[in-house]
């Protein structure tokens, strides 16, 4: 009787372990795509054209594929006065040539929830994980996964990758790439953004 139920003891650890502790292959995240500066509350015509080139950008780049993206979180609310929609309209053709679900529950400040849910969840385990994020809430959200300090994200900027590499031991490894998808893009980290005068298009309705 006592060996049965130290078994089961540990057989409740183990499970317990596995619930809390979850370690994804890589997250990569991004800022979302274009949009007019300073307060355009979507996408611009550049931003739906970026989001356009991303989904084969991120399905054809080996980098981006070891393993390929199964799981893909967008920051997002639909609360007035101003929702929160450019991260989803910057995943949504990646969903959709990926044929995967966009995860919309955590909005762009809610950080602590949304790393809690990947290093805790074990469907997230060894999986590639693409995130889309507000770019001053990207630094902290490095930050909650363990990585080093990535740096501020200037305001211009919509044409980086950030992915994190997590090894079975240790700090996640940060690294940073160059989309090189539009014209304007940086070709080298050294340049300044040159972007390109953005040109808005009307905002999709947002289910309340």
């Amino acid at each position: 009787m006592q060996i049965k139920f130290v078994t089961l003891m540990l057989g409740l650890m183990v499970a317990v372990a596995g619930n809390t502790f979850a370690k994804p292959k890589n997250v990569i995240i991004i800022r979302h795509a274009d949009r007019v500066l300073p307060s355009g509350v979507c996408l611009s015509l550049q931003g739906l054209e970026r989001a356009a080139a991303l989904a084969y950008y991120f399905s054809g780049t080996p980098i981006y594929n070891t393993p390929p993206i199964t799981h893909i979180f967008a920051a997002y609310s639909n609360q007035p006065p101003q929702p929160y929609i450019r991260c989803k309209q910057t995943c949504q053709p990646l969903a959709d040539h990926l044929k995967l679900p966009i995860n919309t529950d955590f909005d762009q400040h809610h950080v602590a929830g949304v790393t809690k849910e990947i290093l805790t969840n074990p469907k997230y385990d060894n999986t590639t994980v693409l995130m889309c994020w507000e770019h001053m809430h990207i630094a902290p959200l490095v930050d909650a996964f363990g990585g080093e300090d990535p740096g501020f994200w200037p305001h211009d900027v919509f044409d980086q990758v950030y992915i994190l590499s997590f090894e079975k031991n240790g700090k996640p490894k940060l690294q940073k790439f160059l989309q090189e998808l539009l014209f304007g893009d940086r070709t080298t980290f050294k340049e300044d953004p040159h972007p390109l005068p953005q040109v808005p298009v009307p905002c999709p309705a947002v289910p309340s």
